[in-house]
């Protein structure tokens, strides 16, 4: 019962001063308070421990229940339709065109005949070159030539005049080098030219055509061109 009423009587002053004190204190303060009262009981001496043997219980730290993390759905992007670009039509290159000659056979080489030779041209004899005759004249034209005549080859000669302003051109085919002038040429030519006639030879081929047309082709070259005056 004595114990029971030191407890009461000594057990809330112990308290609080415990609370306000350390445990260093706290032992004093409970050591003068049972100095204090009369010794009913044997107190034992407490050897203060420095360290506290109270042991604090861990403190659960609060598991934070993990926020579900929302994974968003993918946006989406329109892919743009690529605007249709205009196609070039390929031009078509011209064929080109090849030009065909027209195929020329090689002429076969033929054997080309040995021209003739040709006959050398008469030498005029008389009379001389601007020799003049009058009245009743006689005049013998004359030449002279190495080839010898065949049978349809003679000597061509040419007189030529000029008869009323107009050229006349006498062509006599002789088998002598020799020709006497025809008395009806006399005055024949006009006044203006001073009555001059002019003369040539040339050794010719007598040619007869179907239509019985005669035709003369030179051999060679003409003589020289001589001019006689009869007046």
């Amino acid at each position: 019962m004595v114990l029971a009423a030191l407890i009461l009587l000594v057990g809330p002053r112990l308290f609080q001063g415990l609370r306000a004190l350390s445990p260093s204190g706290a032992i004093g303060t409970v050591q003068a308070l049972v100095s204090d009262v009369p010794v009913l009981v044997e107190v034992p001496s407490l050897t203060p421990s420095l360290t506290p043997s109270i042991t604090p219980s861990p403190t659960a730290t609060p598991t934070s229940t993990p926020t579900p993390s929302v994974t968003p759905s993918p946006t989406l992007t329109a892919t743009p339709t690529p605007t249709p670009t205009d196609t070039l039509t390929p031009t078509a290159s011209p064929t080109p065109t090849r030009t065909l000659r027209p195929y020329t056979p090689t002429p076969t080489p033929t054997d080309t005949p040995t021209p003739a030779p040709t006959v050398p041209p008469p030498v005029l004899r008389g009379p001389e070159d601007g020799s003049t005759y009058g009245t009743n004249a006689i005049i013998r034209l004359a030449w002279q030539s190495n080839h010898t005549l065949k049978p349809d080859e003679c000597y061509l000669l040419t007189v030529s005049y000029v008869k009323d302003g107009a050229p006349v051109d006498l062509t006599m085919c002789m088998q002598e080098p020799q020709w006497w002038v025809d008395d009806g040429l006399y005055l024949q030519a006009d006044q203006e030219t001073n009555r001059a006639y002019h003369w040539k030879v040339v050794v010719a081929r007598k040619q007869v055509a179907e239509d019985g047309t005669i035709h003369y082709s030179p051999l060679g070259p003409a003589s020289q061109e001589w001019t006689f005056y009869w007046r």
